[in-house]
């Protein structure tokens, strides 16, 4: 692998020998393996038809754990995939213009690169924890997760994510030193940094964490892609249910690039306005274990008109969605024991367009698993979900 990755298994070899003879000192090993058949009905707007319509990926994840003393932990988790579809390489060539990198080290290594094959291994977890009294210290790669709700989080300023990434359960880490201090069994002070190989990838941000008539509250201020954060949110039981909320102002110093036609000559374009976002979240389980849950997103700096055309742009500002508003909504019901239902939709209300999560889960065995999901999605040209295919997934699960 490359020097860094080396540089790295160097560390750990090092970190995990010094502890070698700690007193009270454990090992855990652990992970799982899976495979994930898709197809996928349409393409992409403006999107080659090249690529093949079944995919294939075989994951295979290992976690451990060293708990070195009471003092020390250190972790290593990886992912390796194999996926197969046609014409895979010219596909992720696409979707790579579309992605962010959250890691500042590059932890990944390819074995494959064939046309209608790729093989990857990542370490996305890689961390040493310590802890000395009230205070905590976690650096490497690691996941940093402040937000509350279940859907979208404003306050998420280092590991944002998207709720259709489902095969990705871990969610993304970044490389950051984090730090807390806990002042009491109900609170604790935050802080957070993450390097970047730019100034627009560096995230610094402080969290105040309380608790205050049963709700736990974090207010939160940074600085995240260029721009100022500022917010707060809560979490609680309202009705015997969760009720959840965050609020984020943002105040961007932003300018980025883009081809303008006819000429396609690339013109900047400056981002100052600051805007609120607010996420709002409830759910509630009943006696016979149906779920339901309802979120609504506002982005005061997201658009009512074409949605589609604002998808790029979502990337470089840290925007959730490039929609004003998004609903959505969510009902799961446990058929047996053995067998779970779910269904969600996010719906745009202002140009009409969703995208659905039907979904059908059954447990084999305590370690096997069954998920039957499907993506419909529809709506008109240039809306937010107008764009979008429809996907088809099937995936068994061995836990070990």
């Amino acid at each position: 692998m490359n020097k860094k990755f080396t540089e790295i298994q160097l560390i750990l070899f090092l970190l995990l020998s010094a502890t070698l003879f700690a007193q009270e000192s454990s090992f855990n090993i652990g992970g799982y393996v899976k495979n994930l058949s898709s197809y996928q009905r349409g393409n992409f707007a403006g999107f080659s038809s090249r690529a093949g319509h079944f995919q294939n990926t075989l994951q295979t994840r290992l976690n451990m754990t060293w708990y070195a003393s009471p003092a020390f932990t250190i972790a290593l988790q990886s992912r390796h995939l194999l996926v197969w579809q046609k014409n895979t390489k010219h596909s992720n060539s696409f979707f790579n213009l579309f992605s962010t990198n959250h890691y500042y080290f590059n932890l990944n290594k390819k074995w494959i690169n064939a046309n209608d094959m790729q093989a990857t291994s990542e370490i996305d977890r890689i961390y040493l924890d310590w802890s000395w009294n009230n205070l905590e210290v976690t650096l490497g790669r690691q996941r940093i997760a402040w937000g509350t709700c279940l859907v979208w989080n404003p306050t998420d300023l280092f590991n944002p994510f998207h709720i259709l990434d489902f095969d990705y359960e871990e969610k993304p880490g970044t490389d950051a030193l984090h730090m807390q201090y806990y002042l009491g069994s109900l609170s604790q002070l935050d802080f957070a940094i993450t390097p970047g190989k730019a100034s627009g990838d560096v995230i610094y941000a402080a969290r105040f964490f309380f608790n205050y008539r049963k709700y736990d509250f974090n207010l939160i201020g940074g600085w995240q892609r260029n721009s100022l954060r500022l917010g707060g949110s809560w979490s609680g039981q309202l009705f015997d249910g969760g009720f959840r909320g965050e609020v984020v102002y943002s105040q961007p110093h932003i300018t980025y690039f883009l081809p303008q036609p006819p000429s396609f000559v690339l013109s900047p374009k400056h981002i100052k306005q600051p805007y609120w976002t607010i996420a709002l979240s409830y759910d509630y389980t009943f006696s016979n274990s149906f779920y339901w849950h309802t979120e609504y997103l506002y982005n005061e700096l997201g658009t009512t008109g074409n949605a589609a055309a604002r998808q790029f742009e979502t990337l470089i500002t840290g925007e959730l969605s490039p929609a004003r508003h998004s609903l959505f909504q969510e009902f799961a019901y446990d058929l047996t024991p053995l067998w779970r239902t779910d269904l969600f939709i996010i719906f745009n209300p202002t140009d009409h367009s969703w995208i659905a999560g039907p979904s059908l889960q059954y447990s084999v065995s305590d370690n096997w698993t069954l998920y039957l999901l499907a993506f419909p999605s529809k709506g008109i040209k240039n809306s937010e979900f107008g764009t979008l295919p429809s996907w088809y997934f099937v995936r068994f699960k061995f836990s070990f």
